[in-house]
């Protein structure tokens, strides 16, 4: 996972509905038991090979509600399978997809210490404007 869908979300399903590796699941799908929109850490690819931005973001009428994660790899594998916040999956196979089973795609361009810390993938157009 690269993205983090926050508790501002709407619910609208525009997220839901774009993504192009179905990664997100709605709130009565959610694994972790919140009440939320839930991006599959194991599934995301932060859009990458496929769009320019991430589509979840790009298409969400919540403006600051998707932030960036850490990425989905072996050298973030403690961030995913220490939390609570994520709900990792299993293979058919039963082999848990933690980051070092299956690494994914992601933006190289966005630096670690904008990660994992609530910066927005998508920001307000003044806010592009004046940067």
């Amino acid at each position: 996972m690269s993205v983090i869908i926050d508790d501002t979300c709407i619910m609208c399903d525009a997220c839901l509905q774009n993504c192009p590796v179905n990664a997100i699941v709605d709130d009565m799908h959610n694994p972790t038991g919140e009440s939320r929109y839930y991006v599959q850490p194991e599934k995301c690819i932060e859009c990458v090979g496929v769009f320019d931005d991430p589509q979840c973001a790009a298409i969400c009428p919540s403006i600051g509600c998707i932030t960036w994660d850490m990425p989905y790899t072996k050298a973030y594998e403690e961030h995913y399978m220490q939390s609570d916040r994520y709900a990792i999956g299993t293979s058919r196979s039963g082999k848990l997809l933690s980051p070092s089973h299956r690494e994914k795609k992601y933006r190289e361009d966005i630096p670690p210490e904008a990660r994992g810390v609530g910066k927005e993938v998508q920001e307000e157009p003044e806010a592009l404007e004046a940067g």
